[in-house]
Order: structure tokens, then C-alpha cells, then sequence
């Protein structure tokens, strides 16, 4: 029998679609003879946690820290380096995440391990897993074969249909924060202002640098509402403070596959197309007639875009 580890951090943003994928996940690894664990870092203080899917895993440990650790990604390192020690783990996933982008290679390299940083697809044939994952900005797709190699994965596909599994309550092992692990101490990220989740959303709103401000945002907001669509954001966006980075779209955030991508005073750079390349359909509103999303727009429309989204929001009432 083969170990596998999954790591996630739970918080107040945690959808239940993300437990879905992973329980999804673990039941695939089930054919090819793994048996998966779950280590979940909770917040501080926490006592018990509904783990959703929980039973298609073999354990499940729920750890909650002595204090506030920020991202968890030094704190992670450490709780998921002993797990998978404990399991003796040869394949370890997680989101991903920023955060999980600042552990997972550490980890990897601990290891000894592949690392895959953004893998799209998971699938097995026999005793071997096959993943697919973008390469040179996500200009192109490279495919990698899991024999008995040991590897770190961070999933960055489709949100995957929840397995047929019981909901576990799991309580919290009380763990010590050492001093020097913790990499943020009283900040905060910016808050996930809800609705839909990007991950298999059929319908994304995004904005970019050409939103102009913070302040303009509410009308990507109020347009997404309207349409019933999920918000989305380029790197500049985030980068700029404007959306938490949960929102990020491209190849360094999450990759969407909506039947309509709405792209807002986005330039269409290459790192952001990598994350929007299985769209069915996209819409490109931007007043640079030159930009480079124009060229991979089905529908393209040169002007203001508040103006325009003001009168398509007047227009569906």
C-alpha cells in the first residue's frame, strides 16, 4: 500500500467545492493503490472540525495552532514535513495557493521529490499517475508520469465532483507556534468578498490595471452580481491591493475553464492567458485598441468601461 498526504489550510474563505476536489482526488489515488490522510491546519483555538468528504480518507490529524500564524506557510512546512514522515506519505497535494507555494518546494526538496507547481490534471492508469501541467508561462503543456517517485503536487485544475463520503468531525490537537516559524504576525490578507468561487464557475468577471483604482472596483462587483458571474482579478490587479489574492486568475493564480470569460482593462499578457485558455467563450472590453487580449477575444469592445458596464447593468435592470 502507498501513502498519499493531503495538506490544506482551512479558513473562513474554504469552500465546500475545495473539500469536494480533494476528497475527489483521494478517491482517485484510491486505484492506483494509495491510501490518503488529511492534515488540516485550522485557526488558532479551534476545538472541532466538520470535515466535508472527510470519509474518504484514512486519517484525518486537525491541527490548531497555539496562535496566529498569518498564511501558514512556515507553520505548514512543519506539521505537513512531520505527516508525511509519519505516513511514510510518497505523494503529498495541496492547492495551489501563494501560500502553499512558499512550503511545497521546500518540502519537495526535503524530500528528494518531484514538484509540480501547478498541476492541471490528475488521472490514473494502473498503478501510475499521470499529471498535466503548463510550462514556459503556460505557453505550452507538459505531461509527467508518477511511478514510485516521490512528488509534491499543487492542484490548480477544475473543481472536481464531490465523492459519495461522509462528513467527519474531527477535534483539534492543540499545537505549540515556536518562536522563528511564523512569517506574519498581525497582518491580515484582504478579505474574500464572497459570492460565487472561481474554481467551476460557468461564468468570470475579471478585472485588470485598467479598472484604474481600489475605488472603481464596485463596478466589476455589481456587474458579476448581475450576471451571475464569479470575480475574477489579473496580477496587477491583486498586486495593487485591490482584490485578495484567493481572486487571481492566470498562471500564477488559479486557471477557470467558464462558458463566458469577461475580461476588464486587462492587457492580455501571457501569464494571465495561461489561466483562462480553457474559456468557451471570451469578452474583451478594453480602450486600448492595441491589446493583446484582442487577439484571443471572440468578442472584443474598444471604449470606457465604465461607461460600458453602466449601461449593460441599466440595460438588464
Amino acid at each position: 500500500m502507498k501513502n498519499a498526504l493531503f495538506v490544506l489550510h482551512w479558513t473562513a474563505e474554504t469552500r465546500n467545492s475545495e473539500h469536494a476536489t480533494l476528497a475527489a482526488l483521494a478517491e482517485k489515488l484510491t486505484k492506483a493503490g494509495y491510501a490518503s490522510d488529511l492534515v488540516l491546519l485550522t485557526a488558532w483555538g479551534e476545538s472541532d472540525v466538520k470535515v466535508p468528504y472527510g470519509g474518504a480518507y484514512r486519517n484525518i490529524t486537525t491541527v490548531s495552532p497555539s496562535k496566529p500564524v498569518g498564511d501558514g506557510a512556515d507553520f505548514l512546512l512543519g506539521i505537513a514535513s512531520k505527516a508525511a514522515a509519519d505516513v511514510g506519505a510518497s505523494l503529498v497535494i495541496g492547492f495551489g495557493t501563494l501560500a502553499n507555494r512558499n512550503w511545497a518546494p521546500q518540502l519537495a526538496a526535503a524530500l528528494e521529490a518531484e514538484f509540480v507547481t501547478a498541476c492541471e490534471t490528475l488521472n490514473v492508469e494502473g498503478d501510475a499517475i499521470n499529471v498535466g501541467a503548463p510550462a514556459m508561462g503556460g505557453l505550452v503543456s507538459k505531461n509527467l508520469v508518477i511511478g514510485d517517485r516521490a512528488s509534491v503536487l499543487l492542484y490548480s485544475g477544475d473543481a472536481l465532483s464531490a465523492p459519495n463520503a461522509s462528513e467527519v468531525n474531527v477535534s483539534a490537537l492543540a499545537t505549540e507556534v515556536e518562536e522563528g516559524t511564523v512569517r506574519f504576525v498581525g497582518s491580515e490578507a484582504l478579505p474574500d468578498s464572497g459570492g460565487l468561487p472561481l474554481r467551476g464557475a460557468g461564468k468570470v468577471v475579471s478585472g485588470g490595471l485598467g479598472v484604474g483604482s481600489g475605488d472603481k472596483w464596485r463596478i466589476i462587483d455589481e456587474f458579476a452580481a448581475k450576471v451571475g458571474a464569479a470575480v475574477g482579478a489579473s496580477r496587477a490587479a491583486v498586486e495593487m491591493g485591490w482584490v485578495p489574492s484567493s481572486r487571481q486568475v492566470g498562471f500564477s493564480g488559479q486557471k477557470v475553464s467558464p462558458d463566458v470569460y469577461v475580461a476588464v482593462g486587462i492587457s492580455g499578457a501571457v501569464h494571465h492567458l495561461a489561466g483562462i485558455g480553457g474559456a468557451k467563450k471570451i469578452v474583451a472590453i478594453n480602450k486600448d485598441a492595441e491589446a493583446a487580449i484582442f487577439k484571443v477575444a471572440d468578442i472584443g469592445i474598444v471604449g470606457d468601461y465604465e461607461q460600458i458596464l453602466t449601461a449593460a447593468i441599466r440595460k438588464l435592470g
